[in-house]
């Protein structure tokens, strides 16, 4: 193991929680081939196959299992190696501090609000302001100046200098269509999009420049993920949109789930960004928590929001 890097146990890792080289692709910003090639060769260095694949999965081997806890260990250790004492500078000032975050609009405006909501309750003392921010050299230099202090963003194709990236999570993209108003057609060529999946670096804008030439193709970009899914469900169309945002788009409307054509880009990356350089570094890392245990189970924290907040408001007034 002595000639193991962390960068192929990282990978490793990735591919145990997701088992879809796709999706490890999709949160290391690289390619499939990458990490084939960097699983073959942390299977050259331990001598044993690592995964099985059936029914078009990846299931590890028994020596994938026993290798998993070694490596999970190692990342630990370096990780307190190259960010040490961090977890001292969570103190927090007394009267509390101004906060400023960048979230990709694709997150979706329910579960932007649910982030907010949660840190608003664990952090009463500080003062969060927010703004919808696309992946890109813009966003590094805002958190390179101090204008923005950290960002939630999707599928960044960048890799900027100075900016400190956390892999936060890989979820599929799904396509929902709505029919149009008293009409059959589905409207599967009318795509209606975001600002940030138009950009040079998105995956989507490489997939669409292909679809292009589709009779009948049409693009409406909106502002928002509010204005986006109001416009599928009143005009019919075509979106992108994450798995977690599936339940919030479908729930009694008329939607259907579509399968994705060739080539359309099935997993997207949630990452964390913060500048390389900062006082506040706990602080942001309290805020990166917050943020990644509400985006791995969005519908099961904002459900149980609306069934306590029920609750409150059913029990009887006191006499």
């Amino acid at each position: 193991m002595r000639h193991v890097s962390t960068k192929l146990l990282h990978v490793f890792v990735l591919v145990m929680e997701y088992r879809d080289l796709s999706a490890v692709a999709a949160c290391t910003q690289g390619r499939v081939p990458t990490v084939a090639y960097s699983l073959a060769r942390l299977r050259e260095i331990t001598g044993d196959p690592l995964f099985v694949k059936r029914n078009g999965m990846l299931e590890p081997t028994p020596h994938a299992l026993r290798l998993e806890q070694t490596a999970r260990q190692i990342l630990a250790k370096w990780n307190l190696l190259v960010r040490p004492g961090e977890p001292g500078l969570s103190k927090r000032r007394d009267d509390g501090r101004r906060v400023s975050i960048g979230f990709s609009s694709s997150i979706g405006d329910p579960v932007i609000t649910e982030i907010l909501t949660a840190l608003c309750e664990q952090f009463p003392q500080d003062s969060f302001v927010t703004r919808p921010v696309i992946a890109d050299a813009a966003l590094a230099g805002h958190l390179g100046s101090g204008e923005l202090d950290c960002a939630f963003i999707v599928d960044s194709g960048h890799d900027p200098e100075r900016v400190r990236q956390h892999n936060i999570m890989a979820t599929p993209r799904r396509l929902v269509s709505a029919t149009r108003g008293g009409s059959h057609d589905e409207g599967e060529s009318d795509w209606i999009l975001l600002q940030e999946d138009c950009e040079a670096g998105s995956p989507l804008r490489a997939f669409l420049s292909r679809q292009a030439s589709t009779p009948g193709h049409r693009e409406t970009v909106v502002p928002s993920w509010h204005t986006q899914i109001t416009l599928l469900h009143s005009a019919g169309g075509i979106c992108p949109v994450l798995d977690f945002n599936v339940p919030l788009v479908t729930r009694e409307r008329k939607t259907r789930l579509l399968a994705p054509p060739s080539s359309f880009p099935e997993w997207a990356a949630l990452h964390f960004w913060a500048p390389e350089r900062s006082g506040d570094k706990g602080v942001l890392r309290d805020i990166m928590d917050v943020g990644s245990a509400v985006l791995r189970d969005p519908l099961k924290a904002i459900d149980s929001r609306r069934n306590g907040r029920s609750a409150a408001h059913a029990q009887p007034a006191p006499a």
